[in-house]
């Protein structure tokens, strides 16, 4: 060979490994940027222009990881597995495929110390990534271990003390631990030591927005855009900041929201709009319940090929919450029926249960899902209130009262839920003895126990005062002969005439009025036999109507 032949394929050489660099800085570049797909794509096209590079292997596993919770793509797990191995398998001497092999051991929540220990083995003395990349992986595990992870990073400091990342990775490390003050000291070093690492810089403004510092955590993202206009990450959070921020005031909420959105959608111009970043987006308008915007974006996505069985379930939502329950139905039936049964969560069958609850033919299925939705949630059991109110409605008072015990259940019930058990009840009973057949005493005391709780609780409520009343007059007999509903409409009388006496011109009040002195008068007569209480009882019935024709008859009879 000669030498101008040797230069030429030095040079050659010399710029292949200088573009494969450029190429590979690029993508973790993209990557931090939050561009996921471009960097994905990068490195694709690496593993067939460089296939003999182990660490673009490396690079690529460790991506499908980080994707894998936000995409809720338990599939990412062995494509990150597949690209490890296959950076073993090319280069088996090199240690960071290995930390990712250990990584994939801990998403399958296994023991990774035989790939760490592996790794270590493989590392030479003075370099430090090795330690740096364990920690990491224990750091991004969805069950956390922190004590190995500043183990190996006190190493890495010891080994490398003027790395950033090392500091970063330390940052990461305290937060979780929620030691917020060594996590902004580490921080801040690491942004000390290289100005252009702006994550370290968006980590201080989670910081301060973790203490519900908003505008301190909005100034330090706003450093971020002066640095660089073009670094998505810090318009996410600023979105984010702006919405947590707008829930601390009722008089700025609607212009926050507006701030916080105009940010995402900046974010997302930066983004490539990947998969990734849009179902974040979704997550976001979820959350601003932007739920035209949502239902939109996510009719957009149902459209694109191989779309993530997550979109169905923000199509389901969206179109709940925009009134459209029959795509709600399809869609989360879809959803369930695409993905493994680990998947589908609480929210999932209490949106669709409430989406059949609209639907007379589905009901009694969207009713079984409601349920199902308690068992996974029990912050849902709020939910069957709601499904009670439209059996009541429909005059399913069996299914009704079922439904109300269930609800009253709820630590943050509503007193409402209390005189609707108890009028289911109560009409069951009156219904059945309308209809000349025995109904059991145990209705008329269960619907006693619900509206004695809720007088117990709201004294003035006078429309159980008068239930009780009447279940007490029930429980008497036809004869009214021990008087039993007397102190119950004797109650409601005071609270109408004396403690709330703007109620007693109501129409309604003058009805249930009307029926107290009757009640009363007819006690007074027949079981105590003061007549002229009895008499004075009856006419204030006909100073409310003075044609009252029950009235009129027992005044004659008593000869007043």
């Amino acid at each position: 060979m000669n030498v101008n032949t040797t230069y030429l394929t030095l040079a050659l050489l010399t710029f292949s490994y200088t573009i494969s660099a450029q190429t590979l800085a690029e993508a973790r570049k993209a990557i931090d940027s939050e561009q996921y797909q471009k960097g994905k794509s990068l490195l694709r096209k690496l593993t067939v222009s460089e296939p003999a590079n182990a660490e673009v292997y490396f690079v690529l596993g460790d991506l499908y990881l980080k994707t894998r919770v936000s995409n809720q793509r338990p599939d990412y797990i062995d494509s990150a597995k597949a690209a490890f191995l296959k950076g073993t398998e090319i280069k088996a001497d090199y240690p960071l495929n290995f930390i990712g092999l250990g990584a994939v051991d801990l998403a399958q929540k296994k023991n990774p110390k035989l790939n760490f220990d592996k790794a270590i083995a493989l590392t030479k003395k003075k370099d430090h990534a090795t330690d740096l990349h364990i920690a990491n992986a224990y750091i991004n595990a969805i069950d956390p271990n922190l004590t190995e992870a500043l183990v190996h990073l006190e190493r890495a400091k010891m080994t490398n003390a003027k790395d950033p990342l090392v500091f970063l990775a330390l940052g990461d490390a305290y937060r979780l631990q929620k030691k917020n003050s060594d996590a902004f000291s580490a921080y801040r070093s690491a942004y000390d030591m290289d100005k252009t690492l702006l994550r370290s810089k968006v980590e201080l403004g989670k910081i301060n927005k973790l203490s519900k510092a908003f505008p301190e955590s909005i100034a330090e993202y706003n450093n971020v855009v002066a640095l660089d206009p073009n670094y998505g990450p810090a318009y996410r959070e600023l979105a984010e900041a702006h919405l947590g921020w707008s829930w601390t005031s009722q008089k700025e909420h609607e212009t926050r929201i507006k701030q916080a959105l105009q940010y995402y959608e900046k974010y997302m111009d930066l983004t490539d709009r990947s998969m990734d970043s849009r179902l974040r987006h979704a997550d976001f308008l979820y959350l601003t319940k932007d739920f035209k915007a949502l239902e939109t974006e996510a009719n957009a996505m149902a459209k694109i090929e191989k779309s993530d069985a997550r979109v169905l379930r923000y199509l389901a939502y969206a179109a709940f919450e925009n009134g459209n329950y029959p795509q709600t139905t399809s869609a989360l039936k879809d959803f369930m029926a695409k993905v493994e049964p680990a998947r589908i969560i609480g929210q999932d069958y209490l949106y669709l249960g409430r989406a059949q609850l609209k639907d007379s033919v589905q009901f009694n299925e969207g009713y079984v899902n409601l349920i199902k939705a308690i068992e996974k949630d029990s912050a849902n059991i709020e939910f069957v209130s709601e499904a009670a109110q439209i059996l009541y409605k429909g005059r399913k008072y069996d299914e009704a009262a079922k439904a109300y015990e269930v609800s009253i259940k709820n630590p943050k019930r509503n007193l409402q839920d209390y005189y609707f058990l108890g009028q289911t009840y109560y009409t069951q009973f009156a219904n059945a003895k309308n209809a000349g057949q025995s109904p059991s005493i145990e209705l008329l005391n269960k619907a006693e126990k619900a509206f004695a709780y809720l007088v117990e609780k709201a004294p003035t409520t006078q429309i159980a005062w008068i239930y009780r009343g009447r279940i007490h007059r029930l429980l008497d007999g036809e004869a009214d002969t021990k008087g039993l509903g007397v102190p119950f409409f004797e109650k409601y009388v005071n609270i109408v005439t004396v403690e709330k006496p703007e109620l007693k011109d109501k129409d309604s009040e003058k009805r249930t009025l009307i029926e107290s002195y009757l009640y009363l008068g007819s006690v007074a007569a027949r079981r105590d036999g003061n007549n002229a209480k009895a008499l004075d009882l009856f006419k204030k019935a006909l100073e409310i109507e003075p044609t009252n024709p029950t009235a009129l008859q027992a005044i004659k009879a008593l000869g007043g």
